[in-house]
């Protein structure tokens, strides 16, 4: 008899309900629906970002893996040696292998600079990225190769790297192999006296 009682109250309650205490219903309702939807949509795109930051890097890392490769090609090397070092008997296939290299660099450098520009890249990755091509542009060749190919780029990129050239100190003329060498046998001395 009571469960009868009570849900004739509730009917009765419901049936009390005005058209605009439905409608005010409605609209709390709605806007918990949007309130809901808006934190979802933060979140999509906070995802989305971290995910477009994540492919950025992985081209980034895929674009100068690929470069390194190229460099590893003994001709590319002995053309980039030559380059670098202004080997006065460097041919001219040698010498344009090494200016394609070079160009290859100064297009990834500018990808990297205006990257983060945009603030697609955070401003530690761009500080690994310009001490990186500081230590880069201390060899002469590469300074050299700048000089020439400079006016390909927008000015507002060539400034950038103005600076970076300047800022760079030139690497003196060394031989990689006896540095190379020098350091494997100081690591080896390290491991002994350990």
């Amino acid at each position: 008899m009571r469960s009868s009682t009570n849900r004739e109250a509730r009917s009765d309650g419901l049936r009390n309900m005005t058209l605009a205490d439905l409608a005010a219903l409605g609209s709390f309702i709605s806007g918990i629906g949007v309130l809901v939807s808006l934190i979802y949509l933060g979140l999509q795109v906070r995802q989305a970002k971290l995910h477009q930051q994540g492919a950025i890097r992985q081209g980034r890392a895929t674009r100068i893996v690929d470069l390194l490769c190229a460099l590893a090609n003994p001709a590319i090397t002995e053309a980039c040696a030559g380059g670098n070092s202004g080997d006065a008997g460097i041919s001219l296939t040698q010498l344009q292998q090494f200016q394609f290299i070079c160009l290859a660099i100064f297009y990834h450098y500018e990808d990297e600079y205006f990257q983060h520009k945009e603030g697609l890249t955070n401003d530690a990755a761009f500080a690994s990225f310009v001490t990186s091509a500081t230590r880069v542009m201390s060899e002469v060749g590469l300074r050299v190769a700048w000089r020439q190919q400079r006016g390909d780029f927008i000015p507002e990129f060539a400034g950038f790297m103005d600076a970076l050239v300047a800022k760079a100190a030139i690497a003196p003329p060394g031989d990689p192999l006896a540095l190379w060498k020098a350091g494997i046998a100081a690591e080896l001395s390290q491991r002994k006296s350990a």
